[in-house]
């Protein structure tokens, strides 16, 4: 039988801690029994290396490998997958430690410990996420400078110390590869949902599903402007477009005479005509507005921007779509964090044309349903221009006492009824809800938008849109308008709309929701809170974002025109110039010092005999260093000797090197002795 291999004592500690703290994350996210696997194995393994139980055998081996194969089915119903792929490596890892027999089995070990470390990646993506991984790597990496030390009286810093400079130099080529080398699609690119439960808006809306979402205040995407911003009031960030509704419930619709290339137009050959009137009528004047939007994991393919968005042919190469309803749609679900870069002409609407079967469904309702509310569109109808109408609609809203709350009354039967003559307590649904209800009533087509309002300027240079800024609001057609904004909320609550939902619910004295209770009340912890989501923003823009379209004009910038060999002499130049400066670094370094804690110890004690006029010669022993200060000062003799004595057993001691506290003790001696010389002048 092949001896087992022992891991120095001076390197197990780093194994050990770079095995725990690599798994961490997949633990802390995956199912209890991989936790209990790692504590098994560390305690299997501690009692070998101390020869309390024996090795497992094959047949042991084999049976844990099954066993955890079995349970990473059960848990995730598959073995492959981000979720299943990366429990079964990180089992596997540790059980890896458990069979350690030879050094080639440490070398394979750490490794697959490098791999594990990447897989961090695919689940945590901010900057605290990339720290955490680099402490990792210095652990492992210690651990290999470890197992490679001969010396058994090496200390642990040491090791950690190697791993730091062997990081630090591998810092410049890191930089340089993540910049020069050509992008592709990121392993973290792959659909990672696993059943997570999706955040944001939903498919349809009824009243309550949006205040629902109120209740969080997880981020939803950032956006930063180039140039001056539009006002917070003008902030309206579109996702989704509500065009049918069937008494209670609102959903997503369009003609079904429509094709799909007539509902969406992913930037891929010639424009549709709709596409195509957008793009003449882009640059006929008007606000005009660019900006970049980081968006949130939400595993859905919507998207969110300002009216009317285009995308340029980057972000439609990363597959970006617009829809004819004005709103931007990604190809896949949004399952890691999306940048995009948005260009908003909300003039451009007006160029759009209403065809018949759009305008039918646009003023589509249920039969024979709600009709006091049909009745009281009708009156409106004396109005004979639609601008007027929906004014009066507005007004109708201002006079009437109507409330914004969060807990509105349930109403059942004919909902849009119930709110309009008998609660007229509701949140931003019920009013878009009912307005859009009222204006199809009276004959003008009109529609449900879902998306968010407002948001939060951090530091003054972006603005974040939380899940407590989600919001609706109405649109309807008007001639030579085209589709045109109508917040009826704002007629309400116009607060709302100026000052954001938390500063509405304080005006009106309704408690605070959960996104805005507890310690998020206090101003250091909400700082904290801006400082640490401004150091995410600037990672997701300039690490994260750094995508293929970004290192196109970096490279364009740099080198001119773009070719394959400028890229690669551009490459080659970098990588000679960081080794170079690391080449000439080293060897400026590079100058006598001493060899360890007790040299450096003996080379103050001459230091300061230099001082006092002393002149002995850099190799001298211990001992005739001794005689020549008994010879210049005989009343020291006895701390000379003590030092001596001191020196010579750290020196020549066989069974470690020596400590901390050894040096401490010869330090006092020192300075005993020096404190005698100045007492002797």
């Amino acid at each position: 039988m092949s001896r087992i291999y022992q891991i120095p004592s001076h390197a197990r500690g780093w194994l050990t801690l770079g095995m725990i703290a690599t798994s961490a994350p997949q633990l802390w996210r995956g199912p209890l029994w991989q936790a209990g696997l790692l504590v098994l194995v560390l305690a299997w393994r501690a009692l070998v290396d101390r020869q309390r139980v024996a090795m497992p055998s094959r047949w042991w081996r084999l049976a844990l490998v099954v066993a955890t194969v079995g349970a990473t089915y059960h848990s995730f119903g598959r073995l492959y997958g981000p979720e299943a792929g990366t429990a079964l490596i990180t089992s596997l890892f540790a059980l890896k430690y458990l069979e350690l027999v030879s050094k080639r089995d440490a070398y394979v070990l750490i490794v697959l410990g490098y791999f594990v470390c990447a897989t961090v990646l695919l689940f945590y993506r901010g900057p605290g996420a990339a720290i955490y991984v680099i402490g990792c790597l210095l652990l492992l990496t210690a651990s290999l400078a470890g197992i490679n030390y001969s010396d058994t009286h090496a200390q642990r810093r040491q090791h950690l110390a190697v791993a730091a400079s062997l990081m630090a130099q591998a810092l410049p080529l890191t930089i340089i590869l993540f910049v020069l080398v050509p992008r592709i699609a990121p392993l973290w690119s792959m659909h990672v949902d696993g059943g997570q439960a999706r955040t944001g808006m939903s498919d349809t809306m009824s009243p309550g599903q949006v205040s629902s979402l109120t209740e969080s205040s997880a981020l939803a995407f950032r956006v930063q402007f180039q140039g001056a911003p539009p006002p917070r009031r003008d902030l309206y960030w579109r996702g989704l477009t509500y065009s049918y509704f069937d008494g209670t419930t609102w959903t997503q619709a369009s003609p079904r005479a429509w094709s799909p290339r007539e509902t969406l137009y992913r930037g891929r050959g010639a424009p549709p005509h709709w596409y195509q009137t957008l793009l003449d009528a882009r640059g006929r004047g008007g606000p005009e507005y660019r900006y970049r939007v980081i968006m949130e994991p939400s595993h859905r393919r919507r998207l969110y921007a300002l009216a009317v968005p285009f995308v340029d042919a980057a972000g439609a190469g990363e597959g970006l779509g617009t829809a004819r309803d004005l709103r931007l749609v990604a190809d896949r679900p949004v399952d890691s964090a999306l940048g995009y870069r948005v260009h908003s002409v909300p003039g451009a609407r007006a160029a759009l044309s209403l065809g018949a079967s759009e305008r039918r469904l646009m003023l589509q309702l249920p039969a024979r349903a709600d009709p006091r509310a049909r009745d009281l569109a009708r009156r409106w109808r004396r109005y004979r221009d639609d601008r007027a109408l929906v004014q009066a609609a507005l007004g109708y809203f201002r006079r009437q006492p109507f409330h914004y709350t969060l807990n509105p009354p349930r109403v059942s039967g004919d909902t849009v009824d119930g709110f309009l003559f008998d609660t007229r307590r509701g949140f931003c649904e019920h009013f878009a809800s009912s307005f859009t209800f009222l204006m199809r009533a009276a004959g003008i087509p009109a529609r449900v938008v879902a998306g968010y309002q407002g948001g939060e300027m951090n530091a003054g240079e972006y603005w974040q849109v939380r899940q407590y800024d989600a919001h609706a609001w109405s649109e309807v057609w008007l001639p030579g308008r085209g589709w045109v904004e109508v917040d009826p909320t704002a007629a309400v609550a116009p607060e709302r709309i100026e000052k954001g939902l938390r500063a509405t619910l304080r005006q009106q004295g309704e408690r605070d929701s959960a996104a805005f209770g507890g310690l998020r009340r206090l101003p250091v912890l909400f700082q904290l809170r801006q400082w640490v989501d401004y150091v995410d923003f600037n990672w997701q823009k300039w690490v994260l974002g750094y995508r293929r379209d970004q290192q196109l004009r970096f490279l364009k910038t740099l080198l001119g025109t773009v070719t394959p060999m400028r890229v690669a002499l551009a490459l080659l130049g970098g990588v000679v110039v960081v080794v170079g400066v690391l080449a000439l670094f080293v060897l400026l370094r590079r100058r006598p010092r001493s060899a360890s804690p007790l040299e450096r110890e003996f080379g103050r004690l001459r230091n300061d005999l230099r001082g006092r006029g002393l002149r002995p010669a850099a190799e001298l022993s211990a001992a005739q260093l001794e005689r020549m200060i008994v010879r210049r000062w005989p009343g020291a003799a006895d701390p000379a000797a003590h030092w001596r004595r001191q020196f010579g057993y750290l020196a020549y001691r066989r069974d470690q090197a020596p400590g901390g506290t050894d040096i401490t003790h010869l330090r006092r001696r020192r300075r005993a002795l020096l404190r005698r010389l100045r007492g002797r002048r």
